[in-house]
């Protein structure tokens, strides 16, 4: 028995049709996905976070990036990149188009209209702004005054940046390429490169590029993830353990995201089976994983091995209580008694 909520996600059971306490639940459970899913179509939230560098890649401290909503003149949020450039801005509203400006005294401001931000994701989204003293070219200073009008790597860069952020992952693709043809040590387009072949699901470019931007130590943790998904779709399965086990030693956390993402997927195409043992190794690396604890409680409801969908259930809610699904788990956790 298959269930599709509005969200997308994709519940199957394999309930006996006479077994009523058992269609009771897998109904309830249809019922309160949709319910769920309904009120969550008109405002869904977002995370943007990146990284804020200039002209020579170094990290800009203090920069302001500053998101305003040209239909609501009131809207204005701010946060400001901290001493390694870095910066998270959480949207309460993805599924509007945005302006966003970067500032800081001593630099030049980049201003990009109709930015969108990935709802009930973290979109990555870096920015590259140029020093007052770039913008002045030195007499005789050709590059410098093609970078004044718009011709220089940054500049291509930051268009890259403004088409992947608008989906134009085409025209992504042949401003970051440009930038590096440009300046071929502009390490922060290799990884950009990188991210937009993830995207497309050109492996072997998102691969090398990767490479080509961890050799120069550039957003390394990132670039691990496309290495990751890289080699794994490219059935390099040993590389990507190699990868794998290289992010778990740094960060948990990152290796068990990776793992999650990919369970996730699997679940959500009806794959369960599959997606079961990558839930529990994710738990192996992080038992406080609250979605992974939900889906694989929700796996073992269909399984109807209630003891161990009532453990995972129960900790999802002591976990998440103020998650979206924690109502349905506690709903279901009442049918299991």
């Amino acid at each position: 028995m298959t269930f599709k909520a509005p969200s997308g996600m994709t519940i199957e059971t394999s309930l006996p049709p006479t077994d009523r306490r058992s269609l009771a639940i897998a109904s309830l459970l249809a019922t309160l996905l949709i319910l769920i899913a309904l009120p969550s179509l008109a405002q869904m939230p977002g995370t943007m976070f990146g990284a804020v560098t200039d002209e020579n890649e170094n990290p800009v401290p203090g920069a302001t990036i500053t998101i305003t909503d040209p239909e609501t003149p009131d809207f204005e949020q701010s946060e400001t990149s901290d001493d390694k450039g870095k910066y998270r801005l959480f949207i309460a509203n993805a599924t509007k188009r945005y302006t966003l400006t970067v500032t800081k005294a001593g630099y030049q401001p980049v201003t990009l209209n109709g930015v969108r931000v990935s709802a009930r994701q973290r979109t990555r989204r870096d920015w590259m702004i140029r020093t007052a003293q770039a913008a002045v070219p030195a007499p005789g200073d050709a590059s410098e005054g093609a970078e004044k009008g718009g011709g220089g790597a940054g500049a291509m860069f930051n268009r890259g940046v403004a088409a992947m952020n608008a989906g134009d992952l085409d025209t992504a693709e042949q401003n970051f390429k440009d930038a590096l043809e440009k300046k071929p040590d502009l390490h922060n387009a290799n990884a950009a490169l990188a991210r937009v072949y993830l995207q497309t699901e050109s492996w072997n470019n998102a691969l090398k590029h990767a490479q080509l931007a961890v050799a120069a130590e550039t957003d390394v943790d990132s670039m691990n993830q496309v290495l990751y998904k890289s080699y794994s779709e490219l059935g390099e399965k040993k590389k990507a353990k190699e990868v794998l086990s290289a992010m778990q030693t740094a960060d948990p956390s990152k290796a068990s995201a990776n793992l999650f993402n990919e369970a996730a997927d699997l679940y959500n195409q009806g794959d369960s089976a599959a997606a079961k043992p990558l839930l529990e190794e994710v738990l192996g690396l992080d038992a406080n994983h609250a979605k992974a604890n939900y889906i694989l409680g929700m796996i073992f409801v269909a399984e109807q091995v209630n003891d161990k969908a009532k453990e995972h259930l129960e900790k999802f809610i002591a976990i998440a209580p103020e998650d979206p699904d924690a109502a349905l788990a506690k709903e279901m956790l009442s049918y299991l008694q």
